[in-house]
């Protein structure tokens, strides 16, 4: 998920800042450093430097220097704080990527490579891609219990008391002809495993996460010209619902449809998606029409699906403050320039699958105006224990252990996903993917 090396990126939002954040992880940070005219301390610190640009230019900046495995990823690693020129920025970033072994991060790279050193829980880490998202003051608390373990001790709890009761009903079943085994009785077995689907039940009722929502959220397919986001869209559709040419400039509206995702992850719902005219700053007459037409649906979006076959992925202008941000690599079965974001084919529907979770996952509600306190991951990982509990309450009242300890086994592996027992590469990759640069 990780590639080995060491990584930089801008940490700090585009555009214009007070100040800006460089930031670097991996065994080639000393080199880094160097490079930028910086004396490495090799220790802890927080410093005053000059950064130099050229023989004869450097700038002030304050350096703050972490060590292995007492910083974020578990990694050597740097951050550099400077004045907030997108010039500057961009140089001091090519001049540190100029460097052998120094390369661009990916989008949550830095949040996975903390993830994969043990420093991060899995739920942790998606805390860190809530706290990004957060449109509201219930999403930025929520995120906030994720990333600080409360919403993990909670999964834990659940989980070593599904653990203790499957135990009992198992050995129920496999010792009873042992004298000083006495099996969970009824009684107690459905007592225990009601408050258990109670609990579960409320934490989703809470949220409205089992309900649907009257206005769905907007996800808007957006690139320049040319960039396949029409093509993109009638294959997630299963049908040809906007005209596609080669030609740039094909699209002059904005087409919107529903997208069930159901089909990619059990009561997931739907979104509204969006096809968007390609954006061209040099458009004019009917096409300056359309411009305004994308730059508004940009305005208005949940989820930004940045569209770009180069896989170079250029910032997007416009874009609502908050809003998560997918990139995605079309036209996959060409060659590009570079290897960011999800390489997808509209053509012969090279991972439309994987895409279709991606965007079940994302953290949206509509319009910003209904949060969301439990990300969509957990959200149908604990309906699939609602719902196992709801199968073994039917059983339990009845002593029938057999019948009991199927979907017992069933809430604790979806649980497991939650807690760590369960982490499956594909979810993992889902996780991350949603991240900015330089998280």
């Amino acid at each position: 998920m990780s590639a080995p090396g060491t990584i930089a990126a801008i940490a700090s939002s585009p555009g214009a800042a007070p100040r800006a954040i460089l930031r670097l992880s991996g065994d080639d940070t000393p080199r880094a450093l160097s490079a930028l005219g910086i004396t490495d301390p090799a220790r802890r610190a927080a410093s005053t430097v000059r950064v130099r640009l050229s023989d004869a230019q450097t700038l002030p900046a304050l350096l703050v220097r972490y060590l292995a495995p007492n910083a974020y990823t578990g990694q050597h690693s740097a951050e550099i704080l400077f004045p907030g020129n997108p010039t500057l920025a961009e140089r001091l970033l090519a001049i540190v990527l100029g460097v052998d072994g120094v390369r661009l991060a990916e989008p949550g790279e830095y949040s996975a490579r903390a993830y994969l050193s043990g420093r991060l829980s899995l739920a942790q880490a998606e805390g860190v891609g809530a706290l990004i998202s957060a449109r509201s003051d219930e999403q930025l608390k929520a995120a906030s219990d994720l990333l600080e373990g409360r919403t993990g001790q909670t999964y834990r709890a659940w989980s070593d008391e599904l653990a203790t009761l499957l135990a009992l009903v198992e050995s129920g079943i496999d010792f009873t002809d042992q004298e000083d085994v006495t099996p969970i009785a009824p009684d107690q077995l459905s007592e225990r495993v009601g408050a258990l689907q109670r609990a579960i039940t409320d934490r989703l009722g809470a949220t409205g996460a089992s309900e649907r929502r009257p206005a769905l959220p907007l996800g808007v397919l957006v690139g320049e010209p040319s960039a396949g986001k029409s093509t993109l869209f009638n294959a997630l559709l299963g049908r040809e619902r906007a005209v596609t040419h080669e030609a740039p400039g094909t699209t002059r509206d904005v087409l919107t449809e529903t997208l069930e995702l159901d089909s990619a992850i059990p009561g997931a719902g739907s979104i509204l998606l969006a096809d968007l005219p390609g954006l061209d700053a040099g458009a004019s007459g009917r096409g300056h029409a359309a411009q305004t037409q994308a730059l508004d649906a940009i305005r208005r979006a949940d989820l930004l699906i940045h569209c770009d076959p180069s896989g170079r992925f250029p910032p997007l202008g416009h874009a609502p403050e908050g809003a998560p941000v997918l990139r995605v690599r079309t036209k996959a079965d060409l060659p590009a320039n570079a290897d960011e974001g999800l390489g997808v084919c509209a053509l012969d529907g090279y991972h439309l699958g994987a895409l279709r979770r991606l965007l079940a996952d994302a953290p949206l509600s509509a319009g910003g105006a209904s949060a969301l306190s439990i990300i969509p991951r957990h959200a149908h990982a604990l309906v699939r224990a609602r719902d196992a509990l709801t199968v073994a309450l039917d059983a339990a009242p009845l002593g029938q252990l057999e019948l009991t300890a199927a979907p017992l086994r069933d809430a604790l592996d979806a649980l497991g996903e939650l807690t760590g027992q369960v982490s499956p590469d594909e979810i993992i990759g889902r996780v991350f993917a949603t991240f900015c640069v330089g998280k």
